[in-house]
Order: C-alpha cells, then sequence, then structure tokens
C-alpha cells in the first residue's frame, strides 16, 4: 500500500507532499465561497450554510484565506529544506550509487496506457511521478521560500480587498473585495509551479505548464472591470498559447520516436548526441519545439511583448510571476530538457537571449512607471540567462535564474510598497525625496539594485561574472560569435544605468509632486519584513569561500552537482573560459560601474531636469516597434480577411443579394422550392391518370430493354 509518508525509505515523498500542501487552502476557499453563494440564495437564516456565511464574516472578506494560505505554503517550504539538506547529505554518501539515490529520490507509474502491447514490448504509457535532483531540489526550495514572503507581503498589500466594498479609482466602479478569490488563485498558482519543477517527464510538466498559465491569466487580470487588466491578461494567454504550440511539437516529437516523455530515460537515449532513431533534421525540430514553449513563457524576443503589459496585475503578482514562477519555468524546462537539445539548437538559444537581452536593456533605458521598468529589466535577464544556457554554462544560467530569484522579488515588493505608500502612483516622474519618508523600502531596495547591477559581494555579481567569463570564452573558441560576449557586456551597462536611474528618481533629490510626497509613508510590518529578508538574500545567498573569488559560489557548487553531460560537449569554450575569467569580469565591473556613474551624473548628483523627466518618444518608447507590427500583421490582418468573409457572405447597398454567398445558397433553397411546385401540379389525385401514367412508363420501359436487346 502506498504510504506518502513513509520517509524512511523514499525521502522524496516529502517533496510530493509539500507540493500538493498548497492545494489544501484552495480547496477549503472554494468550499468557502460556496456555502457563501448558498448562504445567499437561502431565504431562511437558520440554515448551515448560513451559519459558515456568518462565520466567514458576511459580505465582508476575512483574512482568514490568506492566512491559511501562508500557513500551509511555510510548511511546503519547511519540508523542501529538510529535503534539501538530506538529498544533499545522502548525494554525497552514495556518491557511487546512483541508482540506489534514484530509488529512494524519485518515483513513477502509469497514468494512462495508449495501445496494446506488441511482443516483448509493452504498451505505450503517460506517465506521472517525481525526481529530485540538485536542480530541482534548489529550485523548490527557492519557489516555496520567495514564494511564502510574497504570501507574507501581500498580507499588507492587498489590505484593501477584506472590505465590504472596494472603490476602484481606475475602472470607475465599485466593488465587492476579493482577498479570498486572490490567495485561492496564489495558492493554486504556486502548486502549479511545484508540481512543473519534481515532474519526472515532459507530459507533467505540460500539466503543471498549462496550470501556470491559466493562473496567471487570473491573476494578471485579477482587476478585470479594467479595460487594460482584461486585454493583458488576454494578451498573455494568447501569446503563451502560441509558445504552447511549439512545446507540443517537441513533446510529440519525443514521444512518437521514443515510445517515453521521462527525462531520464530520454537523457540517456540521447545526452547531446544523435540519436539513431532520428534523422538529423528531426532532431533540430524537436528541441526547437521544446524552446518555442520556453521562449514563450520567459518572454524572449519575439514573443516578449505579454510580460510588460503583464503589470496590470497587482503588484505582488508581478513579483511572483518574474521571481518565482511563470517566467523562471522557461529557463527550468531549457536546463532540464539540455541532453535533448543538438548544436544548431544551443546556438539558437544563445542567440535568441542575446537579442532579448540587448532590446528589452534598451527599452529600460526610457521608461518612465516603476513596474515597466522592472518587467524589461526582468526580460533582460532571462535573455542572460538563455544565453549562457546557449554557450554551455549551465550551471552559470541557472544560478543567475536562482539569485535573480531574490533581487527581482526585492525590487517589485520594494516598488509595491512605494507604490501603496504614494497612493498607486507608479510615474517616476512624480516622485522624488522618498528615502526621507519611507528608509527601509529605499535601503532594501537598493541592496536589490546593486545586486542586479553585478556589484561584487552582492548574489548578482557572483553569477554575472560566471555568464560574462562562459561568453568570452566561447567567443574567443568561435571567433564568429564575438557579439555573444560584446552584447550582454554592453547590456551589463545599461543594466546599472537604468536601474540606478530608478532608485535615483524614486528615492532622491527634491520632491516632484508635493501631494505625493506629503502621503508617502512607509509601511506596514508585514511588507516590510519581507524587504529585509529577501534584502538579506540578495546580498548573501551566493557568497561561497573565499567570498571576492565568483567560482567559490556555494549555491553554484550545488548546482554544478547536477549538471547534465551534455554540458560537456563545451568543453573547449569552458577551458577558454577559465583561461579568460580575469578579463571578462574586469570588463564587466568596469561597464556596470560605467553604467552607475553615467546615472549618478545625470539623476543622483542634481535634480533631473525638464527635459529628462518628458515623456520619452522614439523607437524605445514604442518597444522597437513589435506591438504596432503584430497589431498591424496580425490583428488588424485578422479583422481585414474577417470583413472580407463578411462582405462575401451578407448583401449590402451596393452589392446585391444574388451575387453574395448568403445569396448563392438561398438561390439553391429557391431553386428547390420551384421544383416542389412544379412537382405538386402534376399531383391531381385522380387514380386514372396514375395508372395511365403507370402504364405509359412501363411500356416505355419495354422499348428501351428491347432496343438494347438488339
Amino acid at each position: 500500500m502506498f504510504n506518502p509518508f513513509d520517509f524512511a525509505e523514499h525521502p522524496g515523498r516529502a517533496y510530493l507532499i509539500a507540493t500538493l500542501l498548497p492545494l489544501v487552502p484552495v480547496i477549503l476557499l472554494l468550499i468557502a465561497a460556496t456555502a457563501r453563494n448558498m448562504a445567499r440564495s437561502r431565504s431562511h437564516t437558520d440554515s448551515f450554510a448560513s451559519r459558515v456565511y456568518w462565520l466567514l464574516g458576511g459580505d465582508r472578506p476575512l483574512k482568514t484565506g490568506g492566512y491559511l494560505s501562508l500557513v500551509f505554503l511555510l510548511a511546503s517550504f519547511g519540508l523542501s529544506v529538510w529535503g534539501l539538506l538530506n538529498f544533499f547529505e545522502e548525494s554525497h554518501t552514495l556518491h557511487d550509487q546512483p541508482k540506489e539515490l534514484s530509488k529512494r529520490w524519485a518515483e513513477r507509474g502509469d497514468w494512462l496506457r495508449i495501445g496494446a502491447a506488441k511482443g516483448i514490448r509493452p504498451a505505450a504509457a503517460l506517465q506521472t511521478g517525481y525526481r529530485i535532483d540538485p536542480l530541482s531540489a534548489l529550485m523548490f526550495t527557492m519557489v516555496t521560500g520567495i514564494g511564502s514572503l510574497i504570501f507574507l507581503f501581500s498580507l499588507g498589500y492587498m489590505n484593501e480587498e477584506t472590505e465590504e466594498t472596494v472603490e476602484d479609482h481606475a475602472a470607475h466602479t465599485t466593488r465587492r473585495g476579493r482577498f479570498g478569490r486572490f490567495y485561492l488563485y496564489l495558492s493554486l498558482f504556486a502548486f502549479s509551479m511545484l508540481n512543473l519543477l519534481i515532474a519526472d517527464n515532459l507530459f507533467q510538466v505540460f500539466v503543471g505548464w498549462e496550470l501556470v498559465g491559466v493562473c496567471s491569466f487570473f491573476l494578471i487580470g485579477f482587476y478585470y472591470e479594467r479595460k487594460s487588466a482584461s486585454t493583458a491578461a488576454n494578451k498573455a494567454f494568447i501569446v503563451n498559447r502560441i509558445g504552447d504550440a511549439g512545446l507540443l511539437i517537441g513533446i510529440a516529437i519525443a514521444f512518437a520516436t521514443f515510445g517515453t516523455l521521462n527525462f531520464q530515460d530520454l537523457a540517456e537515449l540521447i545526452d547531446g548526441r544523435q540519436p539513431s532513431e532520428m534523422s538529423h533534421g528531426l532532431w533540430i525540430l524537436m528541441g526547437l519545439g521544446l524552446f518555442v514553449g520556453c521562449v514563450g513563457k520567459s518572454a524572449q524576443v519575439p514573443l516578449q511583448t505579454w510580460l510588460p503589459d503583464a503589470m496590470e496585475g497587482p503588484t505582488p503578482v508581478s513579483a511572483l510571476i518574474h521571481a518565482a514562477t511563470m517566467v523562471a519555468a522557461g529557463v527550468y524546462l531549457v536546463g532540464r530538457c539540455y541532453p535533448l537539445f543538438a548544436p544548431e539548437v544551443f546556438l539558437t538559444i544563445a542567440y535568441c537571449g542575446l537579442i532579448t537581452l540587448i532590446l528589452s536593456a534598451s527599452v529600460a533605458l526610457v521608461m518612465t512607471d516603476i513596474k515597466r521598468v522592472l518587467a524589461f529589466s526582468t526580460c533582460s535577464q532571462l535573455g542572460f540567462m538563455m544565453l549562457a544556457l546557449g554557450v554551455g554554462a549551465w550551471t552559470a544560467g541557472l544560478l543567475h535564474l536562482l539569485t535573480h530569484a531574490f533581487f527581482k522579488a526585492l525590487l517589485f515588493l520594494g516598488a509595491g510598497s512605494v507604490i501603496r505608500g504614494c497612493h498607486h502612483e507608479q510615474d517616476l516622474r512624480q516622485m522624488g525625496g522618498l528615502r526621507r519618508k519611507m528608509p527601509i523600502t529605499a535601503y532594501a531596495m537598493l541592496v536589490g539594485v546593486l545586486a542586479i547591477s553585478g556589484i561584487p559581494f552582492f548574489s548578482g555579481w557572483y553569477s554575472k561574472d560566471q555568464i560574462l567569463s562562459s561568453a568570452l570564452g566561447y567567443s574567443v573558441a568561435h571567433n564568429r560569435h564575438a557579439l555573444l560576449f560584446f552584447g550582454p557586456l554592453i547590456a551589463a551597462g545599461m543594466t546599472a544605468f537604468y536601474m540606478f536611474r530608478l532608485w535615483f528618481l524614486a528615492f532622491t533629490g527634491p520632491p516632484r509632486n508635493a501631494e505625493v510626497y506629503r502621503h508617502a509613508r512607509e509601511s506596514p510590518f508585514t511588507m516590510v519584513l519581507p524587504l529585509i529578508a529577501l534584502a538579506l538574500c540578495s546580498l548573501g545567498i551566493a557568497w561561497g569561500w573565499p567570498p571576492w573569488d565568483a567560482e567559490a559560489s556555494f549555491l553554484g557548487h550545488m548546482l554544478h552537482e547536477g549538471e547534465p553531460l551534455a554540458a560537456r560537449t563545451f568543453a573547449h569554450a569552458r577551458e577558454s573560459a577559465e583561461d579568460h575569467h580575469l578579463a571578462a569580469g574586469g570588463l564587466a565591473l568596469l561597464a556596470a560601474v560605467i553604467g552607475a556613474a553615467y546615472s549618478w551624473s545625470l539623476y543622483g548628483r542634481r535634480a533631473p531636469t525638464t527635459a529628462q523627466l518628458t515623456e520619452p518618444t522614439g523607437v524605445l518608447a514604442k518597444r522597437w516597434y513589435f506591438d504596432d507590427v503584430y497589431d498591424f500583421v496580425f490583428l488588424r490582418g485578422s479583422l481585414r480577411l474577417a470583413a472580407l468573409a463578411a462582405k462575401a457572405d451578407r448583401s449590402g447597398p451596393e452589392q446585391p443579394r444574388r451575387y453574395t454567398l448568403d445569396g448563392a445558397m438561398s438561390g439553391f433553397a429557391a431553386l428547390a422550392v420551384f421544383g416542389g411546385r412544379q412537382l405538386r401540379k402534376i399531383q391531381t389525385g385522380s387514380v386514372r391518370q396514375y395508372v395511365l401514367a403507370l402504364v405509359l412508363t412501363l411500356i416505355g420501359l419495354l422499348g428501351m430493354l428491347s432496343a438494347f436487346a438488339r
């Protein structure tokens, strides 16, 4: 009998329990919502539903759902920490016994059999299971830890949703509070991401993949009364479906060729070399299909347009999407599918990341909305991760995924603290001097700015230094691809510039809007505590010994233990990276310092000028015209085709009805009616006429037969 709590023989089941825990508040909140709806529909007040309705606070949402969700996610975090410590202890103990380690930390079973067995070959099956390795263990702990802090922050940020009625000034409407619904979506989001992380096969990943997508749709469109929010939710959902089509193609090719979707089985069959079961072209197509799905989820060019618009959701949602869940899923899947990619796919991944990090960083230079600066920053940093994975720096790319999660969550929650403290003002041009009113928020965000800029001893430096070193090593080993180093080097300088620009505009200098400054105040304890915790992690989460050696990161060493064999195909580039490590690190630091210094000279040393605060225009303000091109080609193109179809279908004042599709179909109907009327005339009801017609018909048939007989 299956015992989920048998941690002695199967300690990996702790992760299974931790994955299911966030579902408990989802179920309880759904039951509560059902009871509330039942109570409203009952005319009498002594029913069970009415009593539950009264316990839930009537029409006023209580914070119970939020605390419940937080407690269960904290329990998941506790189990993940226990599992992380035990896994790495056993991985060292059982280093020479991989099968025994796998037996204790991985299980799977058939979910659905397809077809029938053929001889000794069993029927194909879709499986479910879990597999814990260094990557999934670290990612699981990161998601539950950061998620718990975001859940705690939301208790304060979403406090107004506990009111019976909420005045939505942006939508000019009044509605009921949705505190319980918000935490229901957050908990379901957490479960979906955790299921994706522990999945040992592509089928189960796809289930979590789609659940993450639908949760993001609910949360981005949380304020659905606002047209901008509902439009952004639809845009995110539709753009990701484009990527998911590619993912399905890759999954279908893998299953049709190998009869399995299990990562371990596929890795043993491929692992960086062309499998005998498929042609080289099909191998490339499978890898590109899987990568296209990751392009959509991680907002890489050309499917990056949805992420900046996703800022329409509540700020804690933005933090969860950008740091711990949705966009992290794409980079994670590239790392998980690493053994399955052909060399051409790796090069595609690298250049896709390069283009994304340059274009997104350039747009962030001119953004004035505090959340949109961070949104384009996320696209750019994800580009760094993809580039690293494309040039063989598996550990560096995924280390940046982990470190980025902490300082990006810090920056988004800090932005949420600023927005709430300034009565929902998001325009950086209306801020200034907030350091005096919100010192904890200001200095916590400064830690995040230093980390993302790659300043030494902050977490981002350890991962970004390794990425630039790997990019330089690859460029030296392959001279034709020098852009793969100079591109991210320039982007590192731009990152420092726009992040310090954000901090200077928000927190330094004189107040630029007296009304905003007068109402500004520091956030409550439930919001400040997560900022402090994330600031500490953004500072020291990647430390190692000695701390001044970027390659000594303890977190990086833990990740390196799970590096796939396919990464060794880049051995020449990695040797070159080691030889040029100091040069790459020095150039990266120089670029960051120049970017920060230039930002200080424009926005920090003195108050920014009117010209610097004017509404940006040009190609950067238009986001390189991606949205305009998509609008013209796809949206308006579809509308034009629909208009032509409608014109062909319907008549109008300038088009006679008989020349339309509707007229043509009506013509067939009119012809049938006319034929029926003509046939009706010979139906006289006279038996003599019917007998005569029958006799004449018989004579005619006999005559025809006799003629043919001759």
